[in-house]
Formats: C-alpha cells, structure tokens, sequence
C-alpha cells in the first residue's frame, strides 16, 4: 500500500472516531442541567432548600434549609425567604417541576437574600429578563458539585 492510501484511511478512521464521540454526546445530552460557574462564583451561599409550590405552579418565596453546601448563617431546618424564588426556573425548563428539594445559589447581603446571577464581565451586561437559575438536587447536580470542587 502506497503512503497517501494509508494517510487517507488513518485519516477516515480518526473522522469515523470523532463522529462516533458526538452522537455519544449528543445521546447524553439534556440528562442533567449544567450548573453555571458563573453562578456559582457570583454565590456567598450554596443551598439545598425545600421548595413550596403554590397555587399557580410557582415556587413560594420562602423555603426550608435543607443543606448548606457553602456559607454560614443558614442553620439547617430554618426558614428563608428569597426574593427572587418565584421567578426561578431550572436550566432548560418550560415550567417549574414542583415541590421538592433544589440547589439554590444565593447571595445575602444587606438587601435580603435573592438567587446568585451571573457576575459582571466586560461586554456583557445580563438582562433583566432573565430569569434566575435553580437546580433540581439529585445525584447527578451533587457529582458535578464534587467535579467542580464546590463541595467536598
């Protein structure tokens, strides 16, 4: 076999290959949220709450500590109220899923306590229009938790 033949076939066996990776990647896609670095940074606090519905699908404002990831001053079992919780969607959502327990990047500050956004970056400034993100907390959001570093 002359040397250009071998190139062609190495060649179509690494496209065939990388071919093979996406369509794996594209099969997994959408089975976990992933979770924003961005946010994550933006957050003084890391918090698995227990989220309330109300009547009109949206989650209440106020929560139960279920978990601190990061941060103090939320002791498990308390009540907090969040200002920005009824607009919070999970990544990808049509509609908030339901009652039950979410990570919820916060930041406390002197103004209360609302749901981490994104920080500021050059040549970029978030809209208002967005809205905040939470988390479903189940395995696969506590394994990226642990990749990322963010909980031991």
């Amino acid at each position: 076999m002359s040397r250009p033949r071998i190139l062609l076939i190495v060649a179509a066996v690494a496209f065939l290959a990388w071919l093979s990776w996406l369509a794996v990647a594209v099969a997994q896609k959408g089975k976990s949220p992933v979770i924003s670095r961005g946010q994550l940074t933006a957050a003084t606090h890391l918090l698995v709450l227990e989220v309330r519905v109300g009547e009109d699908g949206l989650p209440k404002a106020e929560a139960t500590v279920a978990r601190v990831l990061k941060g103090e001053g939320f002791p498990a079992g308390t009540s907090v109220e969040i200002a920005n919780l009824p607009s919070a969607l999970p990544p990808g959502a049509a509609g908030f899923p339901g009652p039950g327990e979410y990570l919820v990047p916060v930041v406390a500050d002197g103004a209360g306590v609302r749901i981490a956004g994104l920080p500021r970056s050059p040549g970029y400034e978030s809209s208002s229009g967005i809205r905040p993100s939470v988390y479903v907390w189940n395995a696969a959001t506590e394994a990226q938790l642990r990749g990322l570093g963010a909980m031991p």
